[in-house]
C-alpha cells in the first residue's frame, strides 16, 4: 500500500530532480566560474555526512528541507533571478488532505478514486483577514457529491495553535440552487501555525447543473472573528468524462399499493446513484445494485427522499468491470428484526488455509490467504454465491477483542467472487480468530429485480 510517507518521498525526489534540471539550465545560460555539478555533488555529500540525529525528520519536513536546500544552492549562484517553474511551485504545495482523513478512519474506498484519477480541480481562492489566511485549495464535484479541501495559516508570530484554533465556521450557498444536502467536515493541525480541513457533501437533488457557483461565507476561524468569504465555480467536467447516465423506459413495479419507477441511473468514478420515483403512500424501500458478474455495490450513505422520489448512493464501478452491460436494481420489502436470523461462525487462523465459514443465505465464505503487513492486515476470501459476499467478517484477538475492517470489501477477480478486506495491523498468534456473522432471511421475502441495460459511448 502506498502511504503518505511514500508519496512525499517520491514527490521529494521528483521535485529535487526538477530543481536540478532547471537550475542547471539557468546556470548554463548564465556562465559562472563554479560548475553546477560540483555544487550539486557537494550538496549531496553534505546530506550523507549529516549526523544521524539531524536526519530524523518527518517525511513532510524532509521533503521541504530537501527542496529548500536545492533552491539555496541555485539561489547562491543566480542572485536576483528568483524563478521557479509552475510545475515545481505546484509540487512544493502538495498537501496530503485525504491521508489526514484516512488517519481519522475515513473510508479509503470512498475518496481514493479522486486521488487515483486526478479528479479534483484547483480552486485558487485565497483571502487574508486579521492576519489569518484561508486558502481554498481544491474541489471535487460530480453533481452527486462535493469535496472541498482548504488550508488555514496563522501568523508566524502567533502562539502555536491548539484544537480550539483549528476550526472553520462557515455557511455554503449555491447560486441559483438550494439542493438538499448532508455534510461533514474534519480539521487536522499540520504545524504550529497551520491546519487543513476537508468538507464533504452529499446532494439529494435529482438533477444539478454541470457547473455550480459555490459561495463559502466564513465569519470565524478558531476563536477569531473576521471575514474570509470565498467563491469558486464547481465544474463536473472531469468526473463526467468517466461517467454515464441512463434514463430507463417503462421500468416500474408495484409494492404495498404504491407505484415505483426507476427514473435515473448514474455510474460514476466516485459514486453511483439510483433515482426511484414514487407515488402515495410511498413506504421506504431497501435496495441493492448488482452488475452482470455478480458484484454487489455497497451503499455509501447519504440516501434520502423527497415528496417525489428516493435517491440511493452506491460505490463506484469496479476495476474488473468498468463498463457493465447492465445493472440490476434489487428492491425488497422491509423486514422486522424477528424475521432475520443472525448467527456466528468462528475459526482459528493459526491452522492451515483455506478455511471455510458459513455465509449469508446458506452460502459460505472461504478464507484463502492472510497477509500480515506492517501497516495493515489483508484477508483474501471467496464467496460461494452472490449474497454471501455481504457476510460480515471480523478478526478476534486475545480475550475476544474484535478488530473491525477499515474499508469495504474489494473484488479482485472477474471470473469468481473473490475479494480482499483490509484490517488494522495485527500479529499472527495462537489466539487470533476470524468470525463470520451471517444472516438468513425468510424464503418468501418479496423482492423485485429490475435489469437496466447500459449503452456506453465509445
Amino acid at each position: 500500500m502506498t502511504t503518505a510517507k511514500d508519496r512525499l518521498d517520491a514527490q521529494s525526489e521528483a521535485v529535487t530532480a526538477q530543481l536540478q534540471q532547471e537550475a542547471e539550465h539557468m546556470i548554463h545560460s548564465m556562465p559562472s566560474s563554479v560548475h553546477f555539478d560540483e555544487l550539486w555533488q557537494l550538496h549531496i555529500g553534505r546530506l550523507k555526512e549529516a549526523p544521524r540525529g539531524r536526519r530524523r525528520l518527518s517525511p513532510y519536513r524532509k521533503w521541504i528541507i530537501g527542496a529548500a536546500a536545492a533552491l539555496g544552492i541555485t539561489a547562491g549562484i543566480i542572485v536576483g533571478i528568483g524563478f521557479i517553474s509552475p510545475p515545481v511551485a505546484e509540487a512544493l504545495r502538495v498537501i496530503p488532505f485525504f491521508d489526514y482523513l484516512y488517519d481519522k478512519g475515513a473510508d479509503r474506498g470512498e475518496l481514493r478514486p479522486i486521488e487515483q484519477k486526478h479528479l479534483s480541480n484547483p480552486a485558487g481562492a485565497l483571502i487574508t483577514d486579521k492576519g489569518i489566511t484561508f486558502n481554498l485549495v481544491e474541489e471535487y464535484y460530480d453533481g452527486i457529491s462535493l469535496v472541498i479541501n482548504y488550508e488555514v495559516t496563522y501568523p508566524s508570530s502567533s502562539e502555536p495553535i491548539t484544537g480550539k484554533e483549528a476550526a472553520v465556521f462557515y455557511k455554503l450557498n449555491f447560486e441559483g440552487h438550494h439542493p438538499q444536502r448532508i455534510s461533514s467536515h474534519d480539521f487536522t493541525i499540520t504545524g504550529d501555525h497551520t491546519f487543513v480541513g476537508t468538507t464533504r457533501l452529499s446532494f439529494g437533488d435529482k438533477d444539478l447543473p454541470d457547473q455550480l457557483r459555490l459561495n463559502m461565507s466564513i465569519d470565524c476561524i478558531g476563536t477569531t472573528r473576521g471575514n474570509w468569504d470565498v467563491s469558486v465555480l464547481l465544474d463536473r467536467e472531469k468526473s463526467a468524462a468517466l461517467s454515464t447516465t441512463v434514463y430507463p423506459k417503462d421500468l416500474d413495479f408495484t409494492y404495498d399499493n404504491s407505484l415505483y419507477t426507476v427514473d435515473k441511473l448514474t455510474l460514476g468514478p466516485v459514486t453511483s446513484q439510483v433515482i426511484v420515483m414514487k407515488s402515495y403512500p410511498h413506504p421506504w424501500l431497501y435496495v441493492m445494485l448488482e452488475d452482470e458478474i455478480g458484484t454487489l455495490y455497497m451503499n455509501k450513505g447519504g440516501d434520502g427522499a423527497t415528496e417525489e422520489y428516493y435517491y440511493f448512493n452506491f460505490s463506484p464501478l469496479t476495476e474488473f468491470n468498468p463498463k457493465p452491460e447492465y445493472m440490476t436494481l434489487i428492491a425488497y420489502e422491509t423486514l422486522e428484526n424477528k424475521q432475520i436470523k443472525s448467527e456466528e461462525d468462528r475459526q482459528s487462523l493459526n491452522g492451515s488455509l483455506p478455511l471455510t465459514l458459513q455465509g449469508n443465505q446458506g452460502g459460505t465464505v472461504t478464507v484463502t490467504a492472510v497477509d500480515y503487513e506492517e501497516k495493515q492486515t489483508v484477508v483474501y476470501y471467496e464467496a460461494s454465491q452472490v449474497m454471501s459476499q455481504l457476510t460480515e467478517l471480523t478478526l478476534l484477538q486475545g480475550q475476544n477483542q474484535p478488530i473491525t475492517q477499515t474499508g469495504q470489501p474489494v473484488r479482485i477477480s472477474r471470473d469468481k467472487l473473490a475479494f480482499k478486506l483490509i484490517f488494522p495491523p495485527v500479529q499472527p498468534s495462537d489466539k487470533l480468530e476470524i468470525m463470520a456473522r451471517y444472516f438468513s432471511y425468510p424464503e418468501d421475502i418479496q423482492q423485485f429485480r429490475l435489469r437496466i441495460p447500459i449503452q456506453w459511448n465509445e
